[in-house]
């Protein structure tokens, strides 16, 4: 297990898909046990001495884990949360009720590293190659064939990370 040496912690981070990639709606019983296996794979892994947890602030999987971190902050004080944006204006992009969730997110963060200061082609490929490279394990929800969540898979193995499916 490598060690952050900017922050002397263990990082985990995930990747999954966005809503319109998910098979079912946030307030299915589906997404319900979803959620709950996130948050088991996370303190089993906060039990393990992870404590450093980046999220990439996308809708969907990405903001369930942050939300998922969060909670267990209360239990957990020592967990720190990190927001990998992968550009400047991501929130702007937001419908209003996605902007709430942002904004709570971010004011949890013990950091907030912006990648790119516009959207460009590229960057949510180099948020994903960031949290990879900066995280020892690499949380995977994914339901579709393609898209980015496959890519930093596929990046991850290569860079040899561990990599738990949910």
């Amino acid at each position: 297990m490598s060690v952050c040496i900017i922050c002397g912690m263990n990082a985990v981070c995930l990747s999954g898909n966005r809503p319109h990639k998910i098979p079912f709606e946030e307030d299915s019983r589906e997404c319900f046990l979803l959620k709950e296996r996130m948050r088991e794979a996370v303190e089993a892994l906060i039990k393990e001495g992870y404590t450093r947890f980046i999220t990439g602030m996308a809708t969907g999987c990405d903001t369930w884990f942050a939300e998922c971190v969060i909670n267990l902050m209360d239990v957990y004080p020592d967990l720190e949360l990190e927001a990998a944006v992968p550009y400047r204006g991501q929130r702007d992009r937001l419908v209003a009720k996605d902007r709430f969730r942002y904004d709570a997110i971010i004011e949890h963060c013990a950091k907030v590293t912006l990648l790119s200061g516009e959207y460009t082609k590229f960057c949510m490929s180099k948020r994903n190659r960031y949290m990879v490279d900066n995280s020892d394990v690499v949380l995977i929800v994914n339901y579709a064939e393609s898209g980015g969540t496959v890519n930093t898979r596929a990046y991850a193995e290569k860079k040899h990370k561990r990599i738990i499916d949910l």
